[in-house]
């Protein structure tokens, strides 16, 4: 990853480095950490480093609490918190790129930053699509999700908004370049991995009365216990109290043994990918499929402008907002019919479906051959060289997820227009050439 930050994290020693963050942890001031848990080596799991419950922990009770002053946090004014006085303004647009900014410094300071037994329990790396591969991205086929890593939008912003602050205070940022540009290339991999630490880990929390940050209200800090516990469908939530602690409760029972989990929300797969680098089962039932605009227009005719045909569809695609930016599709509710699939009364189903199945043939692998991959250890067939086999696997599930979805909205369309079909037979055979209006309807009850 980055060099200059890589010996922070590299050490071998992992049980090492997860007790002297506890010890650093427990010993600061203010802080309260629960008898009933541990930090725990989870790795033959996959998941790094997690809290665990060593006895059976009550719902509303307490699992740690960390008071603001071991919050690391950025502020447009001199952050006493941090040690660090900005030789120049921060950005003040984007409430991130101050704690970038300042998590970049921590992190170059390594011994002498007050954070250093926290960033030491970091990862060094991330499976983030930030930091993907474009062979590796080449294996989510047709997911939407590649177009929303914003690769670009993040390097333009560090470099016009970050590294400006870093040059102008030198000495506050020992970078290790023989020359501007060398100096700059290590801020913006440094601000790309402070980036990826902010999403991953940070949370949002009440700001201090100084701070002048855009976001009313809120400001992103990385709160260093509270990044310990990995992700799920939760049974711990962090609070924020009165006293200015942030608190860790549980909000469900959590037996011995078990994970103590915060949660990210109702987070399709791909984006669980596209943010924390991860994928997990237990989120499948939120996976969308998206629609482009420019798929949609495409299979709908847009192209014949003067169509009376497309007018009607583009009407009615208006009318639910598709037009606008296109189409996100969750997965339906085991045993939907196609009124309650389909947010906003979309009942065009032969466009649906037609719109459905050009997606589908974006893939470049079938449902079936994505889940007969999965079927081994090691799925088959094997990566390509040049791609990682972690990152082979998840885009394998996120794609499933996107193709399973796609299938049963072919198969919804299908019934529908399978149903409305007989229902026009029906009626034609009684001699109703279309369906009673809810005047009629009424009248009849009357």
């Amino acid at each position: 990853m980055v060099s200059s930050f890589s010996e922070i994290t590299d050490s071998d020693d992992f049980a090492t480095r997860s007790r002297e963050f506890v010890d650093w942890f427990r010993n600061a001031p203010g802080t309260r950490l629960s008898a009933k848990i541990e930090l725990a080596d989870l790795r033959h799991r996959g998941a790094g480093r997690g809290v665990v419950a060593t006895e059976d922990i009550a719902q509303d009770e307490e699992l740690f609490a960390v008071p603001r002053s071991l919050v690391l946090m950025a502020t447009t004014t001199t952050n006493t918190t941090t040690d660090y006085v900005p030789a120049a303004p921060l950005p003040d647009h984007n409430s991130w790129l101050p704690l970038i900014i300042v998590t970049i410094q921590q992190l170059l300071r390594k011994e002498q930053s007050k954070w250093y037994p926290y960033f030491r329990v970091l990862p060094a790396t991330f499976d983030s699509l930030m930091f993907w591969s474009d062979e590796e991205l080449a294996e989510l086929q047709a997911s939407a999700v590649r177009h929303r890593i914003g690769r670009e939008s993040a390097d333009a912003d560090l470099k016009e908004n970050v590294w400006p602050v870093i040059k102008a205070d030198s000495r506050s940022f020992d970078l290790h370049g023989s020359n501007d540009q060398e100096c700059a290339d290590q801020a913006i991999r440094l601000g790309h991995y402070a980036g990826s630490l902010i999403m991953a880990y940070a949370f949002d929390v009440d700001r201090d009365d100084d701070s002048n940050l855009e976001e009313e209200g809120k400001q992103s800090s990385h709160l260093n216990k509270a990044d310990n516990g990995n992700a799920n469908r939760n049974n711990a939530r962090l609070f924020q109290e009165e006293d200015g602690y942030l608190v860790m409760k549980a909000i469900k029972p959590i037996r011995a043994g078990e994970e103590c989990l915060n949660d990210y929300g109702s987070l399709p797969r791909s984006e669980l990918l596209r943010m924390y680098g991860y994928v997990t089962d237990n989120y499948k039932q939120y996976d969308v499929v998206e629609f482009g605009l420019d798929l949609i227009e495409q299979v709908a005719g847009s192209s014949r402008a003067e169509s009376k045909v497309w007018q009607r569809k583009k009407a009615q695609l208006e009318e639910i907002g598709v037009l606008d930016d296109g189409y996100s599709f969750p997965r339906p509710e085991p045993n939907a019919d196609l009124v309650d699939a389909i947010p906003g009364d979309l009942h065009m189903a032969a466009l649906l479906s037609a719109i459905a199945t050009k997606k589908l043939s974006e893939y470049a692998t079938s449902l079936q051959a994505d889940t007969n991959s999965l079927l081994t250890a090691a799925p088959q067939p094997p990566p390509p060289t040049d791609v990682s086999a972690k990152r082979y696997k998840m885009a394998i599930q996120v794609r499933i997820g996107e193709k399973e979805i796609l299938h049963q909205i072919i198969s919804l369309c299908k019934d529908f227009i399978a149903a409305r079909t007989n229902e026009q037979k029906r009626r034609l055979v009684h001699g109703q050439s279309s369906p009673p209006s809810k005047k009629q309807k009424s009248r009849a009850a009357r």
